[in-house]
């Protein structure tokens, strides 16, 4: 008789994690190879419009960056809160029938959304940044552990506020449709298309408050030797990151039991 081989907890939820990233990937993109092209236009179209309006203004650069590679740095960092904020808001609920297996738990869904949209974000902007590159738009590039350091930093504070989301949502189902409010006007004050260098000394006290703004302002400073960043904080940023991940993480795991067993969530 064939022996079967008993799997180690780690290698039971790696396996697990890797088909539900399986998963969502084909459920993400289909069979359609416009999916994949679309994961890089759609960010694409928003660095294009940005730069044609700053192309109207008649400046070239923003504080020694080309404005192209200014706002496709600022889009990679954003991308990955947005994308993994917006993915987990109702993505347990949509997983509960997935629990009645008993090597699934409550947070293997959300590890492989996470994983899938960080792959996603990281790829098409690094595509579009060696478009610009390739097209004439060149900088040098700084820090390599550095920006890993910012990634991991970005990463761990956007799965934490994802855990919160996720629970909310089935806290209160109202939260689904509030949630792209909240995180909508965050695109305008992070950074994206600004640097806290330019801002009024009398407005960066309330800017700052935002970690994702501190994110992007250090990872083009890690990433470009060209720009310097005065006012961004490393340990605001880890300190933040900290606390998200460590609030998601307890909050989900207060709530996971009652996930499973009832498919639904209570206050009591």
């Amino acid at each position: 008789m064939a022996k079967i081989t008993q799997q180690s907890s780690w290698q039971i939820q790696k396996s697990v994690v890797f088909a539900l990233f399986v998963r969502e990937l084909s459920s993400r993109f289909g069979r359609f190879k416009l999916g994949y092209v679309w994961a890089v236009a759609e960010p694409f179209f928003t660095i294009l419009a940005f730069c044609l309006i700053r192309m109207a203004m008649g400046s070239g650069s923003i504080e020694g960056l080309k404005y192209p590679i200014f706002f496709a740095s600022g889009m990679l960092i954003y991308t990955i809160f947005n994308n993994i904020g917006q993915a987990m808001i109702g993505l347990v609920e949509s997983n509960l029938t997935l629990m009645n297996y008993q090597r699934i738990k409550p947070m293997d869904p959300l590890i492989a959304r996470s994983i899938l949209e960080i792959i996603i974000s990281v790829i098409s902007i690094s595509v579009i940044l060696g478009g610009f590159y390739w097209a004439g738009y060149v900088f040098t590039w700084n820090s390599t552990l550095g920006f890993i350091a910012v990634f991991f930093l970005i990463s761990a504070f956007s799965f934490g506020i994802g855990c919160i989301f996720a629970v909310v949502s089935l806290l209160f189902q109202e939260f689904k449709k509030i949630a792209p409010i909240i995180i909508r006007p965050l695109f305008f004050i992070s950074g994206i298309f600004f640097s806290t260098n330019s801002i009024p000394e009398h407005l960066l006290p309330y800017l700052l408050w935002n970690p994702i703004l501190h994110a992007i302002e250090l990872g083009r400073n890690v990433m470009f030797v060209e720009y310097e960043c005065r006012y961004a904080n490393w340990s605001y940023l880890i300190y933040s990151s900290l606390v998200s991940l460590a609030l998601g993480l307890a909050l989900f795991h207060h709530y996971q039991r009652k996930l499973v067993t009832s498919g639904a969530v209570k206050l009591v």
